[in-house]
């Protein structure tokens, strides 16, 4: 059950999922994954859904400025996403050669799952022929897959585990994980 001070917290965490969203689209470099499993792990499924939709908006739009920014400025644009840490110019070859090779479309689909960041695609499809609303449309569907699905999963462990270990062991966990994450990522990928 909801407590009254939970209720006046809700729209903050709508608002950071959708900034996060926002902000990670663009030049800043930590994926809203991270707050979004948090929600999901401390506040439960349906935040955790609901904050996943709202980051996908943000991305979306996010994507959506990146891309008209490329559009009037590529060579500027480009240059900002590849300053960004752990993003470098081998990752935007690949991302134009899948742009190339398989339309800008499923190349923007399948980048989530490589290591490729969403927004070399957003500053490269102006230059890959991709309409902006169609961009924008599809910006926001490649997004929310990935984010139901880390702020579901541990929604569900908590649920599970928690009567088990505790909430803080949880958080602790989640913490720590994202923290090893970010470290091996960041050790691996060249800027």
């Amino acid at each position: 059950m909801m407590h009254m001070a939970d209720t006046h917290r809700q729209p903050f965490w709508h608002l950071a999922a959708f900034a996060w969203g926002f902000a990670e689209a663009t030049l800043f470099f930590i994926v809203p994954d991270v707050l979004l499993s948090w929600i999901g792990l401390k506040r439960g499924a349906r935040a955790g859904a609901l904050a996943s939709g709202l980051a996908a908006l943000g991305a979306g739009l996010g994507g959506t400025v990146m891309y008209l920014w490329s559009a009037a400025q590529a060579e500027a644009a480009r240059a900002a996403v590849l300053a960004v840490p752990a993003i470098n110019e081998g990752m935007a070859r690949a991302a134009e050669a899948a742009m190339a090779e398989h339309g800008w479309a499923v190349a923007t689909l399948l980048g989530p799952l490589s290591t490729t960041p969403y927004k070399l695609y957003a500053v490269l499809a102006p230059d890959a022929g991709a309409p902006l609303l169609a961009f924008a449309l599809v910006s926001v569907l490649v997004r929310l897959p990935r984010f139901l699905i880390l702020a579901l999963v541990p929604a569900l462990i908590a649920r599970w585990l928690e009567p088990r270990v505790g909430m803080r062991a949880l958080a602790l966990t989640l913490g720590l994980g994202w923290v090893a994450f970010y470290a091996l990522y960041w050790a691996l990928t060249p800027s």
